[in-house]
């Protein structure tokens, strides 16, 4: 065996399969004169009518729109406390704790901070819900059960730490085993510059060639039509159903405790939140949620929460 010197040079044996595509793609650039000759003749003959469908659904829409409009598009103020934050957790380095009612504190003391733009005003209802754990493990199961319906940015952020750090805890201790270099790995041929444009000069032809390929009837298109609408119907009816199944018969949740305030503004919701039994100092490694909006907006995470 020789080392071969490398020529640069178009792959004529790779791609000669396109010379097979040069008789379908004259047909089809014949096919192309008839078809406006063919609609001209059938303009006037052929005429289409609506069905009874979007009268009688017309109601029932704007009802819905409705409905979602007056609970989803209404954003309540949102404010999230977590031992991750500058300034709120004790302790040192990664270890960091806030306990059930030094979170309390911090929600209460947010709601009268003047300096904060983004403070609601005016007389509002308050969601708040509190993540009680003891352990990093156990606060970041609680979060991941709650971000999975609720994703909001900064209890996300604190549960990937949480659990991050969970981790690190437990496999800190393992030293990794790495085997000698080099190692195999695959190389896409896209990558190359040359491949990566051939590829899509060729797949624009074949792609061109494929909507003459899936030519059919106009009937036939509009049994199609029907079947896929009727089949994305039962898809997003299959969706909800199964959204309501993962809801259903769900057993409480003590490290998750949700509570509805007000009305009143940020004074009185600050007593009121503080009132009444809280969580104890048991609970060393807290995070928690508050919602500030009216009461309709409110209502779908108040449901959501069982409350």
């Amino acid at each position: 065996m020789t080392w071969t010197p490398v020529t640069m040079r178009w792959p004529e044996q790779s791609s000669q399969w396109m010379g097979n595509l040069t008789a379908a793609q004259e047909l089809a650039s014949g096919e192309l004169g008839s078809t406006g000759q063919r609609l001209a003749i059938l303009e006037g003959l052929v005429s289409t009518s609506p069905g009874p469908v979007g009268d009688a659904a017309k109601e029932v829409i704007a009802a819905g729109r409705a409905a979602l409009s007056g609970q989803l598009s209404q954003a309540p103020a949102c404010l999230v406390v977590t031992p991750f934050q500058p300034g709120i957790g004790q302790g040192r380095g990664y270890q960091r704790f806030l306990s059930a009612p030094n979170l309390l504190e911090h929600l209460a003391k947010k709601l009268e901070d003047v300096t904060d733009t983004g403070r609601p005003t005016g007389p509002q209802y308050a969601l708040s819900i509190l993540f009680l754990s003891t352990r990093l493990e156990q606060l970041a199961s609680s979060l991941a059960r709650f971000i999975a319906l609720f994703p909001v940015p900064d209890l996300v952020r604190t549960q990937r730490r949480a659990q991050h750090l969970s981790t690190l805890e437990t496999e800190k201790w393992e030293i990794p085993a790495a085997g000698p270099l080099p190692r195999w790995q695959a190389l896409p041929l896209e990558r190359c510059t040359v491949v990566k444009a051939a590829k899509q000069s060729m797949t624009g032809q074949l792609s061109v060639l494929e909507g003459y390929a899936a030519d059919s009837s106009p009937m036939g298109d509009l049994a199609a039509l029907a079947t896929r609408k009727a089949q994305q119907q039962q898809q997003r009816n299959d969706q909800l159903d199964e959204l309501k199944a993962l809801l259903t018969g769900g057993s409480p949740d003590v490290s998750m405790r949700a509570r509805l305030i007000g009305p009143g503004n940020t004074s009185e919701l600050r007593r009121q939140l503080l009132a009444g039994d809280a969580p104890g100092h048991e609970w060393v490694l807290c995070a928690g949620v508050m919602l500030v909006g009216s009461k309709e907006g409110l209502s779908f995470v108040q449901e959501l929460v069982g409350l």
